[in-house]
């Protein structure tokens, strides 16, 4: 039996990674069909651990499992339930970054956390988000993808077209991709399709110590965001950007395993 051994991308910002083997053509890492530059993958398969990697995730507060597009969920309570996958997990710095995930939520919330990398609720570190919720005027199950440099500047964001809060699951890919003439774009793919994107000048530096986390936000103290109230699943960071073909692919995926 032939051998094929898959290529990656190392990146220390996200921690170690492990070579793959698949045999047969079929991906080692079962739900997740494009290995190359993948660094880490929570499933959400009954536990928090990564399977792509060494970031496991802790799981606290009123966290349950549900059914997913593929095994289980994380199923989040509006309250106290979490994921937090430790300071040195989504700290990208300047280069081209992917995160893709599973979400279902009914929340008519128009503010809820989803994931959140800011030690505070200003604008004095360099952090990203997303939330669930949002705007203004805020608007329930639109998605905010936020990215901030810190020195008290305004974020740069980018939204979804359309709310995804219809209770059903949707695949959900935030790409920052660089450019030959030095800035990058956003890209906000929905269901394997792309749903919107944004130019920006530079690439922002994102780097700080707080941890990564899933369901909760560091400003709910401030300015009336929830925690978020929900299902995600096959959340996974790559270190590069996915191609539309690439992302269509881990949608398609996780679609047939529904």
């Amino acid at each position: 039996m032939k051998i094929m051994m898959q290529p990656f991308r190392a990146a220390a910002w996200f921690g170690p990674v492990i070579l793959c083997a698949t045999f047969a053509g079929a991906p080692c890492f079962g739900q997740a069909p494009i290995t190359e530059g993948l660094v880490a993958r929570w499933s959400g398969d009954g536990n928090a651990k990564d399977s792509a990697g060494h970031l496991d995730g802790q799981v606290s507060g009123g966290l349950r499992y549900v059914p997913g597009p593929a095994g289980q969920a994380f199923q989040f309570d509006g309250g106290s339930a979490k994921v937090d996958f430790g300071a040195a997990t989504g700290n990208f710095g300047t280069r081209d970054f992917t995160v893709v995930f599973w979400m279902k939520t009914d929340s008519k919330i128009p503010l809820e956390a989803f994931l959140d990398k800011k030690p505070t609720c200003d604008a004095r570190y360099s952090h990203w988000t997303i939330t669930s919720g949002g705007g203004e005027p805020r608007v329930a199950g639109v998605l905010i993808f936020a990215i901030n440099e810190g020195v008290n500047t305004a974020s740069d964001c980018l939204t979804s077209s359309r709310p995804m809060n219809d209770g059903q699951w949707h695949h959900i890919a935030w790409v920052r991709q660089s450019t030959s003439s030095g800035s990058c774009m956003g890209l906000a793919y929905v269901d394997g399709a792309l749903d919107n994107s944004k130019a920006y000048p530079k690439a922002v530096d994102i780097a700080n110590d707080a941890p990564l986390l899933l369901g909760r936000d560091t400003c709910e103290c401030c300015d009336g965001r929830r925690a978020y109230s929900g299902a995600a699943a096959e959340l996974q960071l790559f270190s590069h950007a996915l191609t539309a073909e690439e992302i269509l692919t881990i949608y398609q995926a996780g679609k047939s395993d529904k």
